[in-house]
């Protein structure tokens, strides 16, 4: 069964907020598709939820927003997720380039043509099907099964055995062969979206509410403890992950 899609609606404008909404709803009714669809009339509001650990599969965002730039909030969507499907939908003729300097797909003015909308969402889709999704390798006793990364909050160790944490609140159990939790997954932290705080716990930086010199709070309300060892190098990767 296909996934749920997640759209997310930024725009400061709200009557022109309830339009876009109204044809991203038509558009999926046509398609028969379902999607929870979250509207933002506050940019920062926006930006706190995404910096937060929200992400969404498809991004419609205005350009001129009061107390924001949609060109910036398209830089931050762009450094964490270089290929989520992008649309501007604005009255601004004068940022085109800046928006596809960030990949947006499309550059919709207003008023908008139902048409033209259409035809982006149609690409908007295709692409978030067509991208890759970065993958986590669960090994189980008699099985192998595979996690987005980018939904996998934490991690925990206790000897062999492995928790993963999902944004959803479900916990996948995994069992690693004789080798250090640090070089098991020595790729995901490579990655520059992962950080070990502790010997025990690898914390995905994308959920990471706030930060104390020995703990780390979730987005999720899970308090991790940041080890004297590992103070430094976490608080320094928090800092370059959030200043992208």
């Amino acid at each position: 069964m296909e996934k749920k899609l997640s759209i997310l609606i930024c725009d400061y404008d709200k009557h022109d907020v309830r339009i876009i909404e109204a044809m991203a709803r038509e558009w999926l009714v046509e398609n028969e598709r379902e999607a929870d669809v979250t509207v933002f009339t506050d940019p920062v509001r926006f930006r706190e939820t995404f910096i937060s650990g929200t992400a969404y599969d498809i991004y419609l965002l205005g350009v001129s927003m009061h107390g924001s730039s949609g060109i910036e909030l398209g830089k931050l969507i762009h450094s964490r997720y270089p290929n989520a499907p992008l649309i501007y939908v604005t009255r601004s003729k004068g940022h085109a380039l800046d928006a596809f300097s960030v990949n947006a797909l499309r550059y919709i003015l207003k008023p908008v043509n139902y048409m033209e909308f259409v035809s982006a969402l149609d690409f908007a889709y295709i692409v978030h099907r067509a991208v890759p999704r970065n993958m986590v390798t669960v090994r189980m006793p008699g099985a192998v099964t595979s996690l987005n990364e980018d939904d996998v909050v934490y991690i925990e160790n206790n000897v062999r055995s492995m928790k993963y944490v999902m944004k959803d609140g479900e916990i996948v159990n995994g069992t690693r062969r004789n080798i250090s939790f640090e070089n098991f997954f020595a790729p995901l932290l490579s990655s520059g979206k992962f950080v070990q705080p502790h010997k025990s716990f690898i914390v995905n930086l994308n959920y990471i509410s706030s930060m104390r010199t020995s703990s780390i709070s979730l987005s999720t309300g899970v308090n991790i403890p940041i080890s004297r060892r590992h103070i430094t190098e976490v608080h320094e990767a928090y800092e370059k992950f959030n200043t992208k």
